[in-house]
């Protein structure tokens, strides 16, 4: 049997041919159980590029509490995941229990019995080459050979990988965090491969506008779920890559996205601080961060109690969202739309204390938005609760959010919304904060999953 690191290189080997010719993932995991003698699950880590400590991070998400041992164990056959943990191993694999290793498929086929598996191009014997270092296969040398060349990207993969980083821009609405994060990291994985073998420079620009973007998703996910220095770290990671395309629209974007950080968890200036600089990499670019940037300046300028400069800001943004064409104001993943610079003009009224403009704005904006798009619409309830505690109404305010908060899915109850309702009771005056609409609501908020931090713990291969 192959030693591990020579698993793994013929497996990325077998990976790199089949982004190639545009495989399945099944087909991909089947090839390299196949070529390297490996167990199937241990198949589909390595299609995925993982180590251990990856696969378990990634099943954390997903909310299993599993050790980098037990994957071993798994893996090598020497135990079994119960029937939770083989179901989440299922959805993050995105496949079937028996292709993971575990039982086997007894479905009927409609004419016999099914027939085996055609695998994409594969050699007819797996002869073995002695060098001084590890063996290596026919197979694996062709294939590494292959990607020594550039071009290597069939066209589809680049287009399926961009239309999977707009998904996941799309997605962050709808899509709990922690799936948002898996779905996004397994794709800047796969990208990340490709970047590593020898491309032609429009390829490799392509790639790297891709892997911008899912660095960008990847953020949004732990900023929602309260990992804000990690989610920094992919922010920073993104700029990096976007600045190889030459593409100012897109690194003003990560800028913003990193500029909403401090804005939810506390820290105004360094908000207003990262909102201007987005606008200013923005230039006199008509793109959807030129509109964006100023509106997270007003935000921010409110909180710090600049209200003349927060409505120069706000009618800086709705100037620059006046001149965005129709494919930035319609893209709910990358661009500025309508709904939200009327949610973030009522944010801004709301913060001032001008509660008619701000209710006003905050409704319409809520209409905007479809019920299932749980992280703006709970952002923007939040916004108008805070209205109604500047006016007097706390006990209104206290009972809205609170049944908000009961109704909303327990995967969506993030780090990003405990924050905002810890900010909205410390906004409530000291002789409201006794009464029971506010203890109740402190209560609810308290019992929640603690905010943290810090990035996701990662244990190495043992």
């Amino acid at each position: 049997m192959p030693r591990s690191d020579s698993k793994r290189s013929a497996a990325r080997a077998i990976t790199a041919q089949a982004h190639a010719e545009d495989w399945t993932p099944w087909q991909t995991a089947a090839a390299i159980h196949r070529e390297t003698a490996c167990g199937l699950l241990q198949a589909h880590r390595l299609a995925h590029d993982w180590t251990l400590a990856d696969a378990r991070t990634h099943l954390a998400a997903l909310g299993a509490r599993v050790t980098v041992q037990q994957l071993s164990s798994w893996e090598r056959g020497k135990g079994r995941p119960g029937d939770a943990n083989l179901d989440l191993l299922c959805r993050m694999y995105r496949t079937r229990a028996d292709r993971l290793g575990f039982g086997s498929d007894y479905t009927p086929a409609p004419d016999g019995p099914a027939p085996t598996l055609p695998m994409p191009r594969e050699p007819s014997r797996a002869g073995r080459l002695d060098t001084p270092g590890a063996p290596m296969s026919l197979f694996e040398l062709r294939v590494s050979a292959t990607a020594l060349l550039g071009g290597s990207v069939a066209e589809t993969t680049l287009d399926q990988l961009e239309r999977s980083a707009a998904e996941h821009g799309h997605e962050y609405q709808v899509l709990p965090p922690s799936a948002l994060l898996a779905g996004s990291i397994g794709d800047f994985r796969a990208v990340k491969g490709l970047l590593a073998e020898r491309q032609p420079a429009d390829v490799r620009a392509r790639l790297c506008r891709i892997a911008a973007q899912l660095a960008g998703t990847t953020g949004i996910a732990l900023v929602a779920l309260g990992e804000h220095r990690e989610a920094r770290s992919w922010y920073h990671l993104g700029q990096s890559l976007a600045e190889e395309t030459g593409d100012r629209a897109l690194r003003a974007w990560l800028l913003a996205r990193e500029a909403v950080i401090p804005f939810y968890f506390g820290a105004p200036a360094a908000a207003l601080q990262l909102a201007e600089r987005a606008r200013l990499v923005a230039g006199s670019s008509v793109c959807a961060t030129a509109a964006w940037a100023p509106a997270l300046e007003a935000r921010a300028l409110a909180r710090l109690g600049r209200a003349r400069e927060a409505q120069d800001a706000l009618a800086l943004a709705e100037a620059a969202f006046a001149r965005l064409g129709t494919a930035d104001t319609s893209d709910t993943a990358y661009g500025y739309t309508e709904r939200q610079l009327v949610w973030h003009g009522g944010s801004v009224w709301a913060t001032l204390g001008d509660t008619r403009r701000a209710q006003a704005a905050l409704h319409r904006a809520r209409g905007l938005y479809s019920p299932t798009e749980y992280l703006d619409q709970t952002l923007i309830s939040m916004d108008e609760a805070q209205s109604l505690v500047a006016v007097g109404e706390v006990s209104v305010a206290c009972r809205a959010t609170e049944r908000l908060l009961l109704a909303l899915p327990s995967e969506h109850f993030t780090g990003i919304v405990i924050s905002r309702a810890r900010e909205m009771l410390a906004a409530i005056p000291v002789r409201e904060a006794a009464a029971a609409p506010a203890r109740d609501l402190r209560a609810l908020v308290a019992a929640a999953p603690s905010v943290t931090d810090g990035a996701p713990a990662v244990e190495a291969d043992p």
